[in-house]
């Protein structure tokens, strides 16, 4: 009998967890950019190799926003956001890539600013505040050829924000700052090795 019973005790055993997970919920708030109107945002997801998305979307489109009267510069979309992703150590953690557009004055569409940051490692609130710029022309004789055609200087990659390698070479120029703001819940973390603080609420990040 009493071998019988430990037999059972290890059949009953949990299996150890294969991967650990990240859930984000929260919304793509608002953006605050001078002198500029009619803005919307694209965002998406950078992330290493061993990363997964199971549930959620990893990238999307706000709706158009408009600038109230007495708003002094900032938008408002407060898209949604939420996404849970699983992976089995923390290299790549992903990092949410913006791109703001608007219009110019032939209402053309045009890039107004790029930023990425990192999602929080810390389970809890958090108010994200994405330092946005857009790359320069080589020679004002450039920028001025492409203010006619209205394409000024874009990325080929809009995840080039998130990219460690060749910003040396790139000029940029600071253009607004965008707010996210996210909840977020880890699971297995500590069985993988990590430390897991929870905080109930954190200062705004900057990028």
């Amino acid at each position: 009998p009493m071998a019988q019973t430990a037999n059972y005790a290890l059949e009953k055993k949990p299996a150890a967890p294969s991967s650990f997970e990240i859930h984000i919920m929260g919304q793509i708030e608002s953006a605050f950019f001078p002198a500029e109107d009619n803005l919307y945002c694209n965002f998406c997801l950078q992330r290493g190799q061993d990363w997964q998305v199971v549930a959620g979307v990893e990238e999307g489109i706000t709706q158009v926003a408009s600038l109230p009267p007495g708003s002094m510069g900032k938008v408002v979309w407060n898209f949604p956001l939420e996404m849970t992703l699983k992976s089995t150590n923390v290299y790549g953690w992903p990092q949410l890539v913006l791109s703001v557009h608007g219009t110019d004055f032939w209402n053309r569409d045009v890039v107004r600013g790029y930023g990425a940051i990192h999602l929080p490692t810390v389970a809890g609130s958090h108010e994200l505040k994405v330092r946005m710029f857009r790359p320069l022309s080589s020679s004002p004789l450039q920028q001025f050829i492409g203010w006619l055609n209205g394409r000024p200087p874009e990325f080929i990659d809009v995840k080039r924000p998130a990219m460690p390698t060749g910003r040396e070479v790139i000029r940029v120029e600071s253009t607004g700052t965008v707010t996210v703001k996210v909840n977020v819940v880890t699971r297995n973390m500590k069985q993988f090795g990590y430390s897991t603080p929870i905080h109930a609420h954190s200062a705004p990040h900057k990028i």
